[in-house]
């Protein structure tokens, strides 16, 4: 997961309750794709039914954290979020693929990574399943900052082959709650910083190793400082490894993190997926034509 930008305060999260129309008898209501069973999809409405696919990582997230940070924060957005939707919402929560592609962390032991080429063909293979049951809207909710350019590749081929509607979301896209952590912590605690750190700390508290807890200091942020056009990221990044930036595999302060600050920041990451999903329900389907045959399209290998 990358570092957040601050953003806006994310809408209140809405009661289940809250009245904003029952969902039709003959729909299918927010639930898990793996509870239904095949009937089910007949009551499937390809304008309002929309499949959420949670993608992460399982890799090292410095001394502190556990492999597992990634994966945590998605489960706890995509839970809290579900808990949270319109009674009139017909959500379908994918089979989470936790396993990313980790390259930039494999120096580091424990790490699991599966191919670029390989993993992007497992979600165009998800895709065409979801477009097969008649689902023609889709939300891939990432949590992994290392795997940006698959969701957008993922989504722009599946849109062409199968004619899906697809929203590219990032967890850390949908910034922080304003002044809930230092703006230098922001743009250069990219792995393991106090954003990370205060979510697992909230969730999982036994899983955070408090003694190792350190000011993980960025070559980003020495390149910051400097004032040039090179950076970890911006204004023009550069390919690197974790250990480029920090021998010990984490970047940012996590000795400035809280359980508290965790609990505030998922409650505005909640909300803000409640929204988008809100917003991809609106939206109207696209032509289901594309302009690439369909098995041009869905091969990771074709061009951009």
């Amino acid at each position: 997961m990358n570092s957040p930008a601050a953003a806006a305060a994310a809408p209140a999260l809405p009661s289940s309750a809250r009245p904003s129309g029952a969902l039709p008898t003959d729909s299918l209501a927010s639930g898990y794709w793996q509870d239904l069973a095949t009937p089910d999809f007949a009551r499937v409405d390809p304008a309002r039914t929309i499949a959420l696919l949670p993608v992460a990582a399982i890799e090292q997230h410095g001394p502190h954290l556990p492999l597992c940070t990634d994966a945590l924060i998605n489960q706890a957005v995509v839970s809290r979020a579900l808990a949270h939707l319109p009674a009139s919402a017909s959500v379908l929560v994918l089979p989470a693929l936790n396993v990313g592609d980790s390259l930039e962390h494999t120096a580091f032991p424990g790490t699991l990574s599966a191919d670029m080429e390989a993993l992007l063909g497992l979600w165009l293979s998800v895709g065409r399943g979801v477009a097969r049951a008649g689902v023609r809207k889709l939300v891939i909710f990432n949590s992994h900052g290392g795997q940006r350019a698959h969701v957008d590749l993922a989504a722009l081929r599946l849109r062409v082959a199968h004619g899906l509607l697809v929203a590219r979301a990032h967890s850390f896209s949908f910034g922080v709650p304003p002044g809930l952590f230092e703006a230098d912590e922001l743009a250069h605690g990219l792995h393991g910083g106090a954003v990370e750190t205060s979510l697992v700390m909230h969730l999982r508290p036994d899983l955070v190793r408090t003694p190792a807890l350190a000011d993980f200091q960025s070559l980003g942020a020495t390149l910051a400082r400097r004032g040039g056009l090179l950076g970890a990221e911006k204004p023009v990044g550069m390919g690197w490894m974790t250990q480029d930036l920090n021998p010990h595999g984490a970047c940012g302060d996590a000795r400035a993190a809280s359980a508290d600050k965790g609990e505030r920041l998922l409650e505005h990451l909640a909300g803000c997926l409640v929204q988008l999903l809100a917003e991809m329900e609106a939206m109207p389907l696209p032509s289901a034509s594309g302009s690439a045959s369909a098995s041009e399209s869905a091969s990771p290998r074709a061009s951009a």
